[in-house]
């Protein structure tokens, strides 16, 4: 199995391609135009949902099926299409053109794989199997805490880890204070001060006591 190397993307003002026009392609145009990329979309049909998008203007719609030549210029393409000799083509050109692809479940044509995000705030986790099962990457996703999470889980088997991201103003409210004083604290500093206690105060919504435990951990520990 392929070892991936995980990044995330800076795709804002670049050309991205997708071919398809179904639920999959516009879940990743969705994505794609959230992220800031300039979209194409290459289909001779659409959604409702991918039809109104074009009509504002917010991606190109090409209403064909894809030629070679539709990943010229493009810096990212997704192929949300099951047509084999299609993917098979999308790939080739894609490689020529050195151009990022994801083949839509078809991992041994892919350039990259999209993992399975959970989002909170300001904090994006993205899980990932290298493509060997989506559902597992699913399963851990929605233990995490995402957005649709089974009726049949209790909630108390959740990991809370994707909790801290309501931590994350005040953690970096803190982090400037500290830099603005010319003092910084150890990474273990920070975890020490990242407890159970702390979360809970989190989740209360109590800020002002949040704020007050971590620069009284924190500030023990500062170099000047």
């Amino acid at each position: 199995m392929t070892d991936y190397y995980p990044a995330y993307l800076n795709i804002a003002g670049r050309r991205a391609v997708v071919i398809g026009g179904g639920e999959v392609a516009e879940r990743k145009t969705a994505q794609l135009l959230a992220s800031g990329a300039d979209v194409t979309l290459v289909s001779p049909g659409a959604t409702p949902e991918l039809e109104r998008i074009a009509s504002e203007g917010r991606l190109r719609w090409v209403r064909r099926a894809y030629v070679v030549g539709d990943l010229a210029g493009a810096w990212l393409a997704v192929a949300a299409t099951d047509d084999p000799e299609v993917q098979r083509s999308v790939h080739a050109e894609a490689e020529r053109e050195k151009t990022l692809l994801n083949v839509v479940d078809v991992a041994e044509l892919c350039g990259f794989i999209a993992p399975s995000i959970v989002q909170r705030g300001p904090v994006t986790v993205a899980v990932s199997t290298g493509g060997a099962s989506p559902a597992l990457a699913r399963k851990i996703r929605e233990l995490m805490g995402g957005t649709q999470n089974p009726p049949h889980y209790d909630h108390d088997t959740f990991c809370r880890c994707i909790e801290w991201s309501d931590a994350a103003d005040a953690l970096a409210d803190v982090r400037a204070e500290l830099k603005a004083q010319g003092r910084s604290a150890s990474p273990e500093a920070w975890q020490e001060a990242m407890d159970e206690q702390l979360l809970d105060l989190v989740r209360a919504g109590k800020d002002v006591e949040v704020r007050r435990r971590l620069r009284s951990a924190l500030l023990s520990d500062a170099e000047p």
